[in-house]
């Protein structure tokens, strides 16, 4: 099996642009990691070819798991808070930066 790129923050408008033109370039083995919550960004999902979507909180407990010390050619980290208006300093470090849920915040 081909190895796959991950594409974290691939349901928003940017990383799904990503995976669309990863698509024209005939890459299909693509996981996609995302926060959908109540926001509408499943439909950016709804015309692009992909493996999989799996939620960040999950995809970060496989990578501390070792899940993904292999297959994985490509990582393309889009996954982060683009909110301008966003003022918590901890939350952009964690969620932009370290890509970490707050369950797993410290201190």
């Amino acid at each position: 099996m081909r190895e796959m790129i991950i594409v974290t923050g691939g349901a928003g408008f940017i990383g799904s642009a990503i995976v669309w033109k990863l698509n024209q370039q005939g890459e299909f083995n693509i996981l996609i990691v995302d926060d959908l919550g109540k926001k509408d960004k499943w439909k950016n999902l709804r015309t692009l070819r992909f493996l999989d979507y799996i939620d960040k909180d999950v995809f970060l407990e496989k990578v501390l798991k070792g899940d993904f010390k292999s297959g994985v050619h490509t990582l393309i980290h889009m996954g982060a808070c683009s909110d301008t208006t966003e003022q918590d300093a901890d939350y952009l470090l964690l969620n932009n930066y370290e890509y970490r849920s707050e369950e797993r915040r410290v201190g």
